[in-house]
């Protein structure tokens, strides 16, 4: 496992972002993975400042957990709010787009393009668990 902890700000996402893309370069993902791989973490990292510490301040700290396997899982830590993304119901995006609720579609596109993902509470932590496969 390696692991960064910062500020839960939005000046904390480039280099978080940087840590996370060297992590999963290292692992032989494509450059198009790579760009998913860099989305999905960059939704989720926001969520955790713009949401988890609304009115406050806090760390994350993001972990990179490699396997046998040819994956990467990325588990972002925070002691923010406590909220499970996961119970979410899925956006209707069939639905006409001036009549769609505004939000919820970050967390679609992270139960999307990850190859799994899960959500746990340990304490007073949120804990966000990314699974990349590398195929």
């Amino acid at each position: 496992m390696i692991m960064k902890k910062m500020p839960a700000r939005v000046e904390s996402l480039h280099e978080l972002l940087t840590f996370i893309r060297a992590e999963a370069k290292k692992r032989g993902f494509s450059e198009s993975a790579l760009s998913r791989i860099e989305l999905v973490a960059e939704e989720a990292l926001v969520n955790v400042f713009v949401h988890g510490y609304a009115k406050g301040q806090g760390q994350v700290e993001v972990r990179c957990l490699v396997a046998d396997d040819p994956s990467l899982t990325i588990e972002i830590h925070d002691t923010g709010v406590a909220f499970d993304p996961l119970s979410l119901a899925d956006p209707d995006v069939q639905s006409d787009l001036t009549k769609r609720k505004i939000g919820g579609m970050g967390v679609f596109f992270i139960r999307k393009m990850t190859d799994r993902v899960a959500y746990r509470r340990e304490g007073n932590s949120n804990i966000l668990a990314m699974t990349f496969l590398n195929r």
